[in-house]
């Protein structure tokens, strides 16, 4: 393993400046969960890394009709978090069943987005509720949709030099329901596919539909044309069947040691009807 400097700055100022100093080859670390395994295996070659834990005002939870996470807000927090629990439901069904106990507690929100998989199980449901990222750096501050923010496999929008500093996901509407879910090949293991939904009701019609899967497309995929499928809408077994028939196609899954792509491209769409079918559900009884 290449040796590497270790940073732990205290403001973002001390870290740009840092981040400036290495001429863009260090890497901002948040938890360290996923890029010290990284670094140890070659995949990532940096000259330092720099550490984001000890920055004040990146760590907090606060609702205040909407919800702000700051990007060091770790997984255990959100986990115990009540008020997280009732705004954003699905957002704590992710966290509750991503990797383990001993993950939960060092690893943060940030650090599930800025890695860029396509199987991170935080983006779901922050792209179906529609969350912004706000990313600062020694240009300034800039707020960028969740959807924008995936470009690849591994890549975002942000640039080097740029901090992940807070998540902001606006409040549910009445009669609405979000739902996630994921399938790993054994408890605790990443996703073989992921899916969240959000349906805000009008009485017994899909007034608003927000669909996303995960691990089955390059980036986090949003399901725009099935979104519309089901705006205006009943939700139905009729409705269901014609929704996973459109998923399928959606899809672009690729086989690789968790899974075959058939596989993948049927449990997709399996998926997203029995999330539309959960969020139907929550919907109603709010």
């Amino acid at each position: 393993m290449k040796k590497f400097d270790y940073y732990q700055p205290k403001s973002l100022r001390e870290a740009y400046g840092l981040m400036e100093k290495q001429k863009g080859e260090a890497r901002y670390i948040a938890g360290g969960t996923d890029i010290i395994w990284r670094v140890k295996q070659g995949l990532i070659q940096a000259d330092a890394l720099i550490s984001l834990r000890g920055i004040e005002g990146l760590d907090g939870i606060r609702l205040n009709g909407h919800l702000t996470l700051g990007s060091m807000v770790l997984f255990r927090t959100v986990e115990r978090s009540a008020d997280l629990a009732r705004a954003c439901p699905s957002l704590a069904q992710a966290v509750s069943v991503l990797a383990n106990p001993q993950v939960r507690n060092i690893a943060t929100i940030g650090g599930n987005l800025c890695n860029g998989a396509p199987s991170a199980d935080c983006a779901p449901p922050l792209m179906a509720l529609e969350a912004v990222l706000t990313l600062e750096g020694p240009g300034g501050k800039r707020e960028v949709p969740i959807g924008a923010f995936f470009k690849g496999p591994g890549e975002t929008c942000m640039d080097k030099t740029e901090v992940l500093t807070q998540i902001t996901i606006p409040e549910m509407a009445a009669d609405s329901g979000a739902v996630f879910l994921k399938k790993g090949r054994v408890s605790q293991d990443i996703s073989i596919v992921n899916a969240a939904a959000l349906l805000v009701m009008e009485g017994k019609v899909c007034r608003k539909c927000r669909l996303v899967v995960g691990a089955v497309a390059p980036v986090p995929l949003r399901l725009t044309d099935v979104e519309k499928m089901v705006e205006g809408q009943e939700v139905g077994p009729e409705l269901l069947d014609r929704v996973g028939n459109r998923v399928e196609q959606a899809v672009s899954p690729i086989t690789d040691v968790r899974s075959t792509e058939e596989y993948r491209r049927a449990l997709s769409a399996a998926l997203v009807k029995r999330a539309i079918q959960q969020a139907h559900r929550r919907a109603l009884k709010r």
